[in-house]
């Protein structure tokens, strides 16, 4: 830690501490986000593609089995992801007056993020509520989603990523010099992240 700078308390200190302090609402907001967006990756590095394209959802039958498990997986774990980064990062029981717009932490999230799916209609969000809902009647109808959707889907996901760890890499940055974090953490001394399947 930087000794210079402004001492403000230790990285393991209880969240509701400081959630005052804009940089550490912005790390922990952060934080969340690329855990998830860890997760997203996992099942995206798993799912089936042909010529580097992800086979899309109406490709597969009744019973997908377990490469249309991870596909469904992947789509679920993304628009959480993309939930929290543009709806909410509240608790659902959180008094309204108590909730923060996540824009208001992430201030240079891209726009083009912010606005997926850019287009009404979009079966994105009742895809994710499909997969995580058990109801009366099969959920088909939910589950179909056509190519060129599911390559928006691909490319929403590699903007994500590209946003998401570069942004917590730099706001790590700053939080290491108000907040007594441990000598490696999250990134080593040369700035590669340290043990990143364990994050």
């Amino acid at each position: 830690m930087n000794i210079d700078s402004e001492f403000r308390g230790k990285y393991c200190d209880d969240w509701e501490t400081h959630k005052d302090d804009s940089l550490w609402r912005e790390f922990w907001a952060l934080w969340e986000i690329k855990k998830k967006w860890n997760w997203s990756d996992w099942f995206y590095k798993r799912i089936d593609k042909v010529d580097n394209e992800i086979v899309a959802p109406e490709c597969w039958s009744l019973f997908g089995g377990e490469g249309f498990m991870k596909l469904c997986f992947w789509i679920a774990s993304l628009y959480s992801l993309h939930e929290g980064l543009t709806k909410t990062l509240d608790p659902i029981d959180l008094p309204k007056n108590q909730k923060i717009d996540p824009k208001k932490v992430f201030k240079n999230l891209p726009q083009d993020i912010i606005d997926f799916p850019a287009f009404k209609g979009s079966p994105f969000k009742d895809f994710r509520n499909a997969i995580f809902h058990c109801q009366w009647t099969p959920t088909l109808p939910q589950l179909r989603l056509d190519q060129s959707t599911t390559n928006q889907l691909d490319n929403l996901h590699q903007r994500i990523g590209q946003w998401v760890n570069q942004e917590f890499k730099c706001s790590y940055k700053e939080f290491e010099k108000y907040y007594l974090t441990p000598p490696v953490w999250i990134y080593t001394n040369n700035g590669e992240e340290f043990m990143p399947n364990l994050f």
